[in-house]
């Protein structure tokens, strides 16, 4: 039995949480595992409410400077975002070689093994690494490039150099990091404990449901999804599940900067009124129980915007749920044309005739997309390699 130490960025509620949730309750099997989190926050509140036992960072430093050096295809570029970044490269600096030492110093005892849950904490590397002990990271995110490789190489190069093991959620982000010789891809577990409890619901017959995860983020597709809303047909409802995003509430001047400087957030409050006045939505909001929804739909629509691999199409497959996805990178690993629909993606129109089409479906073809969509599923999980058996290795 191992003693692993799983770090992790501690910031929000999403798929990477619940698949951290799930690999917890497989290491737990034979391990004895802890957490910290770099930050305090609903995501650990979250994982405190399922059980999980979390150290949380009482450092100034973390609380009022550190923030996390994000290289990822999956954001949008804007010059708030940058300023913030060049920030973030500081701090991941100053956090490599001087504060994550002093942070861990303690926690390390008795420690066999460091998991990074996140591309984006490398910089934890280098300290414990420095203290023998072995360490893997989870490659959850898509690492981009950005502007004249910088970024992509200092990630890159301290994940090589510091870092025996890598796991990737999709075979996209494997191949961006660019280290197969010590890479495994595992896709995420499905975790189902505590996410099907009875909702209050009236169901009428003659709609056809479908369920939307991914809040309000933009990266998950929320922009184009609202705009697709007026393309549907009457028959059409929608399930809409995720939290808000509030743009500094708080500071009226805060506010006018971010509108001034971020397109996204000027339109933002636009969406959210078009979204809540629609009458194809059924508005559900930030809720653990997604598989009661995806029980009542017909499909999943995960119109992600940017390059990436989607928890919840696993999670709709493993119920025999088809989905409609975006065209982008990462999609093509789980869905084909068999077990869902593909739209253009930044093209709301053709969001909207996907699940049109799919709403016309014959109860034929629709039976058959149900089998191959759990098949897919079934297929996946059969021929995966295990995390414990890469710790093993260790």
């Amino acid at each position: 039995m191992k003693k692993i130490l799983i770090i992790h960025h501690g910031q929000g509620v999403g798929g990477g949480l619940i698949a951290l949730i799930g690999l917890i309750n497989e290491l737990k099997e034979n391990n004895n595992v802890e957490v910290f989190s770099i930050f305090d926050g609903i995501a650990v509140e979250y994982l405190r409410k399922t059980g999980v036992s979390v150290i949380v960072s009482k450092s100034v430093f973390y609380r009022k400077f550190y923030s996390l050096f994000i290289q990822s295809e999956a954001t949008y570029i804007n010059l708030i975002e940058e300023i913030i970044k060049f920030k973030a490269l500081i701090a991941y600096f100053l956090n490599k070689y001087f504060f994550a030492g002093r942070e861990l110093k303690d926690i390390l005892q008795g420690i066999d093994l460091v998991y990074l849950n996140s591309t984006f904490i490398s910089d934890w590397a280098y300290a414990a690494k420095k203290s023998n002990k072995n360490v893997i990271i989870h490659v959850r995110e898509p690492l981009s490039n950005g502007f004249f490789g910088m970024g992509y190489n200092i990630i890159r190069n301290n994940i090589s150099k510091y870092c025996d093991k890598i796991i990737a959620i999709s075979k996209d982000n494997c191949g961006r990091v660019n280290l197969e010789n010590k890479t495994t891809i595992i896709y995420d577990p499905v975790v189902i404990e505590n996410r099907n409890a009875f909702e209050k619901l009236n169901i009428i017959d003659k709609y056809k449901y479908f369920v939307y995860v991914g809040g309000q983020s933009r990266i998950k597709g929320f922009e184009q999804f609202v705009n697709s809303l007026k393309y549907l047909n009457e028959d059409v409802k929608i399930f809409f599940l995720g939290g808000e995003i509030k743009y500094n509430n708080n500071s009226i001047l805060k506010k006018l900067i971010r509108n001034f400087l971020d397109p996204y957030a000027r339109n933002h409050e636009n969406l959210k009124k078009i979204l809540l006045a629609s009458k194809n939505i059924v508005y559900i909001g930030l809720t653990d129980n997604v598989f009661y929804f995806y029980n009542r739909s017909i499909c999943l629509i995960s119109p992600f915007s940017k390059s990436h691999a989607s928890l919840p199409v696993l999670e709709a497959f493993s119920n025999g749920i088809p989905v409609i996805v975006s065209d982008v990178k990462g999609s093509d690993e789980f869905v084909n044309h068999s077990n869902g629909f593909f739209f253009e993606n930044k093209n709301p129109q053709s969001l909207a005739n996907r699940i049109n089409e799919m709403s016309r479906l014959s109860s034929e073809n629709y039976k058959s997309m149900k089998n191959s969509s759990y098949e897919t599923y079934l297929r996946i999980r059969k021929n995966e390699i295990k995390v414990q058996s890469l710790i093993d290795i260790l």
